[in-house]
């Protein structure tokens, strides 16, 4: 079968590669049907996340069930699945406190040894460990498009929301017009708040599909003064709400000074470097900070919203491609030197 492998830094190949087969008996093997590209590949690729090269990328995926171990009684063969970026077991300690990210027998799939060890899912076939625990069939309503994305991006947006205790008629301000923050902004409306604010950098093409998403207003750092414009849209008493979808210093600090007093902050980013924060004025105004790993134990609620049309993310995908175009695919969405958000790869 085809895998995209990393190869070197810099440097990912398309390459024929062995075929997953069931070790354990609570595996299966998941025809990928569509797959995609992840910043996290690209953090992987350039050496940002530090891995030993060799092995296939991928954690984004919807497949057909094609075999599974004696022990998985839930899926057959034929079900159309979706699965979580980071599979976990579900029967050890952290996983019965409820942080499965944290699994002690679990990993990230495509992301080495350091992680896992799991198949990568830009590939042609993905071997899926505890698939009793981790696979959810898709509904014969919802197409493979709707629910690509339950596994991780909207899964992490929708934690990144529930985790700044949204109240209805609140202000949310979201830093990052990623595929993070643009799926932050999907989750902070089910928690019906009284505006979204979209702050981005430069890239206006992101802004415009935030707004279309939910966005109210958006901000561009690059030229305006972002806590000015914030204080203005809250009547001068700050945010209630601020989620940091991008991972900077400078958009750190916004999401720390936007809020008002008794104001709730998300951090579903990841620094790459450590930043400061002003904590006496963080005291002062009794702010509270929520941050972590993307939860992914609410797949199952997600598709239910997918299901009865209240979430669309189909606005995320600007580019679909068959998986032999994938190294072409790579180099667009790590160039980005045309508008792109999602990328879709079909094996």
């Amino acid at each position: 079968m085809k895998g995209l492998i990393f190869k070197e830094k810099g440097i990912v190949s398309l390459m024929e590669v062995k075929k997953p087969e069931i070790i354990n008996d609570t595996d299966a093997i998941v025809k990928v049907s569509l797959t995609s590209i992840c910043g996290s590949d690209v953090h992987l690729i350039a050496g940002h996340i530090p891995t030993k090269p060799g092995y296939v990328l991928g954690h984004e995926y919807v497949g057909i069930i094609e075999s599974v171990g004696k022990n998985v009684n839930n899926l057959k063969p034929g079900d159309r699945v979706a699965g979580p970026a980071a599979p976990y077991c579900g029967q050890c300690e952290y996983c019965k406190n409820g942080n499965i990210e944290h699994c002690l027998n679990g990993g990230v799939h495509g992301s080495g040894k350091e992680f896992g060890n799991l198949d990568g899912a830009l590939s042609e076939y993905i071997r899926v460990p505890n698939a009793h625990v981790n696979l959810l069939k898709i509904p014969d309503t919802v197409t493979d498009e709707q629910a690509i994305f339950v596994g991780d991006i909207l899964s992490t947006g929708y934690s990144a929301a529930k985790n700044a205790d949204i109240k209805m008629g609140d202000t949310v301000v979201v830093f990052g017009a990623g595929p993070v923050g643009l799926c932050s902004i999907v989750g902070a409306k089910l928690f019906n708040p009284g505006q979204i604010i979209l702050v981005g950098n430069r890239d206006k093409f992101r802004l415009e599909i935030g707004k279309s998403m939910g966005a109210d207003y958006t901000i561009v750092s690059s030229e305006e003064d972002v806590l000015s414009r914030i204080s203005e849209l809250t009547g001068n008493k700050g945010a209630d709400v601020a989620i940091d979808a991008a991972g900077s210093s400078s958009t750190l600090s916004e999401s720390t000074r936007c809020v008002g007093v008794g104001g709730r902050i998300s951090l579903p980013a990841l620094y790459s470097k450590p930043a400061e924060l002003p904590m006496q004025e963080l005291c002062m105004k009794n702010i509270q900070i929520r941050m972590g790993l993307g939860y992914l134990g609410d797949m199952d609620k997600l598709m239910k919203m997918i299901e009865l049309g209240k979430i669309d993310t189909s606005k995320l995908i600007t580019h679909r491609m068959p998986l032999d175009d994938a190294e072409k695919a790579m180099n667009i969405f790590t160039d980005r030197n045309e508008p792109v958000i999602k990328i879709l790869l079909k094996p």
